[in-house]
This record gives structure tokens, C-alpha cells and sequence, in this order.
């Protein structure tokens, strides 16, 4: 397969209220990233498709499309559902979508399910089993499928791989592309994990095909993945210095979540494409240019191969439960305590919660009337702890009303508000 240098260009993700907006930013937008799982619905008989309505809007835009999943990630040692693959490739197959993408994140251990996207155990063990999930998405549709680089807040594990090394050995082994999330790594960096040039040093360049730029903040301590608000001039910076060295990459997206995207509206989302236009715009550099112009571009990368001898971390798929128990409040226990997994369980909770607000948003209401805001928590704390996670809207919200048949102190006060 032949490639260009961004033959695709500047591009953003097709969230709630880009449509409401496409019109005042249409020019600046090269091409359209779909996450299809947001837009699916169940048809007749089961399975899982893009609705027709969305489908219809994206096509119409007349952009090249591309699809990145958020339901079934490769990086577990659970495999992902078979089902889910086969409709994520059949949703990437019905947006023609130009190549296609999944996280180096897990979110099932066993029978378990997160609700989140939870970072890798980077040991041999994960990466072998990751290979093996990407040739099952290789399998399912013949364009080319990329692995996106993970956001961590958990501390490095002795004996485990490194960041840069876990990706790397992941891409060669399954002869895939690489999204380097540069929002994400720049995350690690500033939460104590690998720098930023430290993990370009050890990734093969020439397989990062597409670019992540995302907004966050910082809460608790911690520098937070949010995709909310315009890029920081920082990693707009680290964005000019990085892209220009990768020598196949054809795409740079931006990423906000929908209220993001609406607050910033017309206006703020022009700004935001027209600095990742002066980034696209610039002309490639090579090793030896950036050396000579004393740009600092990463060095050139090692091979896994690296890594071979290094202690073995044991218990891979068991690091993996114990998390997934610890961050949806099945279990208070973790081997080694970890600030990062405590702030993992907090962002657990909420997404959770907010899939209650689109099942149950009248019920909700009910409890913070009559209960006030620090009983409702512990109530909904409770409905956490004792029923399982889901990442999907109709599953959560089943949950809680079965959780709420149990309880008749609530169906007391429930109805004590009717009268």
C-alpha cells in the first residue's frame, strides 16, 4: 500500500452538536472521525448498527471517514466479544471509513465488566494477547486497523515493560498502525510516567499513521484526559516539534467531548482547527534536518527486542481483576496501593452515574429532592458497589432498577414524593 503524508489532513471527531456547527467550520475540516459505538442502535432480530440518521449526516458531509471504537479495546487478556468486533468492523465497513482504530486499554477481566477504560498491564503476557485481539479486528475487515496509545494514572510497576516499549512490541508483533494519542502520553508524562520523548524513542515512527490533540485539567493532583476545552499552547508546542517527524502519518484529529464541542462553539472550534492547520501545514523534517536546525526530534526506535531478559511480572489477568473489582467498588482491597486507582475508581463512578441520567433522570430527581445531595451519594454509592458495571446505557440503567426493586426504603421515599 502507497502512502502520503497527510492525504487526509485536519479532522475532529463527530460527537453531539458537531452538526449544529458543521456549517460555520466545514472548511476547515480535511476529514471525520466516528466512534461508532456512540451511535449505535439494536436492530430487529439483534445485532448492532449506526442508526440511519447519523449515518445519513456523515455521509453527506463529503469527507473521507474514519472509525475509532470505544467499546471493545484490545488491551486486556480477556479477548473482546467476538459479536462486538464483527459490528464494529460492519459499522467501520458502512462509513467506508478510510482505516480504522481501538484502544491498548481493557475494560472486561473474566465475567467482569469496568464500565471504563482502564490502562494495560504491560507485561510479555499482555502483549501477546493483545496481538491476538488485533488479528481478530485485522480479520474482520481488510483496511488498515491502528492501535491507539493509552492514557495510564496508575505508577510504573517494576519488572512490567515500559509505555513506549509495551506500544512498540504491540505494533511490530501485530503488524499494525499506531494512533499516537499525543494528549495521552503528555497525561503520563505529567503524572509521573514516561516522558514524552523517552516513549517516541522506542515506537517505530513510520507506524504512526493518525494524531490525537484533546483538551483536559488538573484535579486532585492529577492532570486529567477529559477532552474538554480548546488545546493548551503546550501541547500545541509539543504537537509542532512531534508531527513533522513522523514520516507516514495522514491524519491529525482533535477530540472534545459534546459539551465541549457546543461551549466552545463556532468560534472557538475555528481557532482550534486553524492551529492544527499551521501544524499540518509545515513541512516534513528529517533526522538529520532537525538535528541540523537543532529541532529535537526523537531518536530513532529500539527495537522490543529491548525488553527481552527483563523479570516477568506474574499475574497478568489477576492484576487486571483485582482493578476492575477495585475501580467499580466490588472490593476495597488492591496488592499495591496506588493514588491513580483511587482516581480511576472516582471517573468509574461517574461514568456510571451518568448513564442514570439518561435511563432514570426523573428518579434521580426524586432522591436528591427528598434526600438532599449527600444522602442521594451514598445511596447511588451503594447501587455501585452492589450491582455490576456496564459500559452501555440500557445494561446500567437495567441495573439500577433491579438494584431498586431490592430496596424498600427507597421505594418508601419514592413514593412518599408522589403524594
Amino acid at each position: 500500500m502507497s502512502w502520503m503524508r497527510f492525504d487526509l489532513g485536519v479532522g475532529v471527531i463527530a460527537l453531539g452538536s458537531l452538526d449544529q456547527l458543521w456549517d460555520g467550520i466545514e472548511d476547515l475540516v480535511d476529514v471525520v472521525e466516528v466512534e461508532p459505538q456512540t451511535l449505535w442502535e439494536t436492530r430487529f432480530g439483534g445485532g448492532q448498527v449506526i442508526s440511519p440518521e447519523p449515518l445519513a449526516w456523515l455521509r453527506s458531509c463529503g469527507r473521507p471517514l474514519l472509525a475509532h471504537g470505544v467499546g471493545y479495546p484490545v488491551g486486556g487478556m480477556t479477548a473482546p466479544n467476538p459479536e462486538g468486533v464483527l459490528a464494529s468492523a460492519a459499522s467501520a465497513r458502512d462509513l467506508d471509513a478510510v482505516h480504522w482504530s481501538e484502544h491498548l486499554a481493557f475494560n472486561v477481566a473474566g465475567d467482569a465488566h469496568a464500565g471504563f477504560l482502564l490502562p494495560p498491564v504491560q507485561t510479555p503476557e499482555a502483549v501477546a494477547a493483545a496481538v491476538r485481539h488485533i488479528r481478530a479486528y485485522q480479520d474482520a475487515f481488510d483496511r488498515p486497523f491502528l492501535v491507539e496509545t493509552p492514557t495510564n494514572y496508575l505508577q510504573p510497576v517494576p519488572g512490567d515493560l515500559s509505555d513506549g516499549e509495551y506500544v512498540a512490541a504491540i505494533a511490530e508483533a501485530a503488524d499494525c498502525g499506531i494512533l499516537l494519542d499525543l494528549h495521552n502520553i503528555w497525561t503520563n508524562e505529567r503524572n509521573g510516567r514516561q516522558s514524552v520523548d523517552d516513549f517516541l524513542s522506542m515506537i517505530p515512527l513510520d507506524r504512526v499513521w493518525e494524531v490525537h490533540l484533546a483538551g483536559g485539567f488538573e484535579t486532585d493532583g492529577y492532570y486529567l484526559d477529559a477532552h474538554v476545552g480548546p488545546i493548551d499552547p503546550e501541547l500545541l508546542a509539543l504537537a509542532a516539534r512531534v508531527v513533522p517527524t513522523l514520516p507516514r502519518v495522514r491524519a491529525v484529529i482533535y477530540e472534545a467531548v459534546p459539551a465541549s464541542l457546543a461551549e466552545q462553539g463556532v468560534a472557538g472550534l475555528r481557532e482550534v482547527l486553524t492551529s492544527m492547520h499551521r501544524i499540518v501545514d509545515a513541512p516534513a523534517v528529517s533526522a538529520a534536518d532537525g538535528a541540523a536546525s537543532g529541532l529535537a526530534v526523537p531518536r530513532p526506535p529500539r527495537s522490543p527486542s529491548a525488553s527481552v531478559g527483563r523479570p516477568v511480572s506474574a499475574g497478568t489477568a489477576e492484576r487486571e481483576a483485582e482493578l476492575v473489582a477495585f475501580t467499580t467498588r466490588a472490593s476495597n482491597l488492591l496488592s499495591t496501593p496506588d493514588p491513580g486507582a483511587t482516581l480511576m475508581r472516582a471517573l468509574t463512578d461517574e461514568a456510571r452515574l451518568s448513564l442514570l441520567v439518561r435511563t432514570h433522570p426523573e428518579v434521580l430527581g426524586r432522591l436528591l429532592t427528598v434526600l438532599g445531595r449527600e444522602r442521594t451519594a451514598v445511596v447511588l454509592t451503594d447501587f455501585l458497589a452492589a450491582s455490576p458495571a456496564s459500559l452501555w446505557t440500557d445494561e446500567q440503567g437495567t441495573a439500577f432498577a433491579e438494584w431498586l426493586s431490592t430496596r424498600a426504603d427507597l421505594a418508601t421515599v419514592l413514593t412518599a414524593y408522589d403524594r
